[in-house]
């Protein structure tokens, strides 16, 4: 095959495929509500532009949870970050993360790793626990978490507390969310675009220097 060939044929499949490009694919700072993706149970509501416990305390043997659907089947990876706010028995409640492709939560569903620091194991004697891992105690900040190999799916991602049955709290409340991720782009870079004008340059001028050839033949 000739140089010029493959350059044309080099920049039409480059022109194509095009590059993978950072883009945000989800955020939510609940100003203005839940969208259709999302949902909420147990005692988790939206207010002050936060989701979580709004009325002050969580309750005993609680379970409460916002879950969000995220569209990651374009994505080639991804990181969740957040901000948090929680105050609860270290040892006994806790909140965490879970991810389902099925929508059905259960055992083995827990997101790992987390980038933050901020992670405490959690005691045996709590009532309900939600994995091996969970934010408890006093804390506040911003916590990333890799998505990257739930990438080309799409996938409910659950913020869940639970609590046992003796002490009280002010819970947890988040806000903030934001998904990114790097999604191919079909519109070629500018380094594409050049390849392509020159490989179809090449492949025009080689076919009339063949048609003189032929013509003086």
């Amino acid at each position: 095959m000739k140089t010029s060939t493959v350059l044309a044929a080099v920049a039409a499949s480059a022109l194509m495929t095009g590059a993978a490009e950072a883009a945000t694919i989800f955020s939510q700072n609940f100003t203005s509500g839940l969208g259709a993706s999302e949902t909420l149970g147990g005692k988790f509501s939206v207010g002050g532009g936060t989701v979580g416990h709004q009325a002050g305390v969580y309750t005993n043997n609680e379970y409460s949870f916002y879950q969000v659907r995220l569209d990651l089947t374009k994505a080639t990876d991804a990181l969740l970050a957040f901000d948090y706010d929680i105050v609860s028995e270290y040892g006994y409640d806790a909140f965490n993360l879970a991810s389902s492709t099925t929508g059905v939560f259960g055992p083995g569903a827990m997101l790992t790793p987390v980038s933050t620091e901020q992670f405490y194991n959690l005691s045996s004697r709590a009532a309900t626990l939600l994995g091996p891992k969970g934010y408890s105690s006093t804390q506040s900040g911003r916590a990333v978490y890799d998505l990257s190999a739930l990438a080309g799916q799409v996938v409910d991602i659950r913020f869940q507390f639970a609590s046992d049955h003796a002490a009280l709290g002010r819970g947890v409340k988040f806000d903030n969310l934001l998904v990114t991720g790097n999604v191919p782009s079909a519109v070629p870079e500018p380094a594409t675009w050049a390849m392509m004008i020159m490989g179809f340059g090449l492949a025009g001028t080689a076919i009339r220097s063949r048609r003189r050839r032929l013509a003086f033949g």
